[in-house]
């Protein structure tokens, strides 16, 4: 089998009903990446933002990694991975990590397996937390954690107040605490609860929240201070009990991580499947953290088919204890557009609040090509 194109079919998404950041327009432009092989078997994988955004992506993918690409055999995943990286520093990360994913749908296509099968299945099922958007108000969050545990689910993150995804000044983090406490008033003691800072506190801003949630019970405290500031998150995991997240923008991938492990800077590590090099890339990442007997959270990928091939990696790792669902809604919506929207069908989430193993050959879930082609922005070839 070889590979014979790869292109993108770029889609443009609208939506009046998401709070996203780097969108105050409603505008989110998506593309399909489409590998297609010889034997008519094709990959695919959704392009989309964070970073320099769907077209900006596309077409790195189709200048620079589809020349070494065209003509190889798609089962040989490591070797195609090995030399996407070999070129890394002319593309964004998130290209190699689009491209990963969608050779692993066609390997798992050709063997008549889902993915998670041939990554070696430890489990058929993973609890889901809903990760909020950044909202105005303590009760604004306290009122979306009530709703999702009524839901059946068991946990809830918050990117609180003074996390803001756009460009006004931060809130006072005096806000940040009253946003954790009212959450925790409304939920009980039986929801674990998460925060998520967003790499923007100082070290003494990081000790105070990190002491007042401490004392709240939440289960992690993720991303206080600056991606790279390894110094200042050895400090801090010194002070504090409860557990500290760091390294999901680590720059490097797995290569970076070790000195994090080793100055024990962190609870866990961090990362997901688009930013860090695909299925391929996170898997050593996961055993990297397992080896340590670590904690290997994966972070939401950001678009629908990411999130199947996150399903996939968390069904073959022991050591993730949730799944993520950041569903950019704001105050007073409930909806999970943002995480199926593209598939053929959706992503469910039963009343326990798990999601399951995907049981189809590939990634498992086909895109909606109807609704994909019915906003068209062309195709990058």
């Amino acid at each position: 089998m070889r590979i014979t194109d790869v292109s993108v079919v770029l889609h443009d998404r609208r939506t009046d009903v998401l709070k996203v950041f780097a969108a105050p327009d409603g505008r989110l432009p998506m593309g399909v990446l489409r590998i297609r092989t010889d034997e008519g078997v094709e990959g695919n994988n959704f392009v989309s933002g964070p970073g320099p955004g769907a077209e900006a992506i596309a077409r790195q993918i189709v200048t620079t990694l589809k020349p070494l690409l065209v003509g190889q055999d798609p089962l040989d995943v490591g070797v195609l991975w090995g030399r996407m990286h070999r070129v890394g520093r002319n593309v964004d990360p998130i290209a190699i990590g689009v491209v990963d994913v969608a050779l692993w749908d066609i390997v798992g296509k050709v063997a008549g397996l889902p993915v998670h099968r041939l990554l070696g299945t430890c489990r058929d099922r993973v609890p889901a937390y809903f990760s909020s958007g950044h909202h105005d108000s303590a009760e604004d969050y306290a009122e979306e954690a009530a709703y999702w545990r009524e839901q059946g689910w068991r946990g809830y993150k918050l990117h609180p107040p003074s996390a803001t995804w756009d460009e006004r000044p931060r809130g006072p983090i005096s806000a940040d605490v009253e946003a954790c406490t009212a959450v925790r008033a409304a939920v009980g003691g039986d929801m674990t609860l998460m925060l998520d800072a967003s790499w923007g506190y100082t070290y003494p801003e990081a000790l105070r929240v990190g002491l007042a949630i401490e004392e709240l019970g939440f289960d992690w405290y993720e991303d206080p201070l600056p991606a790279g500031d390894l110094y200042g998150y050895t400090k801090l995991k010194q002070q504090l009990r409860v557990p500290i997240l760091a390294t999901e923008l680590t720059l490097g991938g797995l290569t970076a991580l070790p000195p994090w492990i080793e100055a024990r800077a962190t609870d866990a590590l961090r990362g997901d499947v688009v930013i860090k090099g695909g299925i391929t890339g996170m898997l050593k990442i996961a055993h990297l953290a397992e080896a340590y007997r670590l904690n290997c959270e994966v972070h939401t990928a950001y678009n629908a088919l990411n999130n199947v091939a996150t399903l996939h990696l968390l069904m073959a790792i022991p050591n993730c204890d949730w799944f993520e669902v950041l569903a950019f809604n704001p105050a007073g919506r409930y909806g999970l557009e943002h995480l199926s929207y593209g598939l053929a069908r959706p992503i469910e989430i039963d009343a326990e609040g798990n999601v399951h193993a995907p049981t189809e050959p590939g990634l498992g879930f086909g895109v909606d090509w109807e609704l994909i082609e019915s906003a068209p922005l062309g195709e990058i070839t």
